[in-house]
């Protein structure tokens, strides 16, 4: 078995006396697509900010490709460029054009001369399926179209592992499959993916593991048949049975 691309031990992380993360345990695998699912306040989104220190853990390691980040010697903005990010909310520059949001990390960080960036940048775009939008801007998108850019912006960088935090939450009911829809081609091109998301159906048809976090620990985790048709813990069935019964 492949060693895994991204590992948290012992994650904590605390806001004064309030401590969100207990002590989270995980281990995700290169081309392995993890859903992480759990009720609001459970620690979700606060473990996954942890995993490209957007958010500073209190206590415990974020080891990325075998290198520990949360080293003080750490050179963020390089593994930044290896760990990609998709945002609730986009987080789209409104004066930048598609094509120059997505460009912009990779002039800025990466040192690309404009000609490499826009070539990069429109194959990205190309696969969210927006080589159209490149000269639209964010306020001539629709929602699950800015949310592509941010998929692009993410991917233009050739991350090892991409981060996506609820990604369809912010967005219209109807807008909500295009995004699922760019996520699975990722999937099948072999993209390694750690998402937070409320979406269940997604998560049972798609994921390779789903983790299910209650409280600031991990709960439970297996294959999304184990974890949605036989979860072990009282509090999962109870999260699960909520979905199930929605469902049928």
């Amino acid at each position: 078995m492949s060693a895994p691309i991204l590992e948290l031990v012992g994650l904590r992380k605390s806001y004064g006396a309030q401590e969100v993360l207990r002590g989270v345990d995980l281990r995700v695998r290169p081309a392995e697509l993890v859903c992480v699912i759990g009720p609001s306040g459970s620690g979700k989104s606060t473990m996954l900010r942890c995993c490209n220190r957007l958010e500073e853990p209190t206590a415990g390691q974020v080891v990325v490709d075998g290198q520990d980040i949360t080293r003080p010697d750490t050179d963020i903005n390089r593994v930044r460029q290896s760990v990609g990010m998709v945002f609730q909310h986009f987080n789209l520059y409104p004066h930048l054009s598609a094509l120059e949001n997505v460009t912009l990390a990779l002039r800025r960080v990466q040192k690309k001369d404009r000609a490499q960036a826009e070539a990069i940048a429109r194959e990205a775009l190309g696969q969210v399926g927006l080589a159209h939008k490149a000269d639209a801007y964010p306020a001539q998108l629709s929602g699950g179209q800015q949310q592509r850019v941010g998929i692009a912006r993410g991917i233009a960088l050739q991350p090892k592992v991409m981060l996506f935090d609820e990604p369809t939450s912010a967005l219209d009911p109807e807008l909500v499959d295009e995004v699922l829809r760019v996520m699975r081609s990722l999937r099948d091109g072999g993209m390694t993916m750690l998402v937070v998301t409320h979406e269940m159906a997604f998560a049972h048809a798609v994921a390779d593991r789903v983790v299910f976090m209650d409280g600031g620990v991990v709960a439970e985790q297996g294959t999304p048949a184990d974890v949605f048709e036989n979860p072990k813990e009282a509090r999962t069935r109870s999260f699960i049975g909520r979905y199930m019964d929605a469902k049928g």
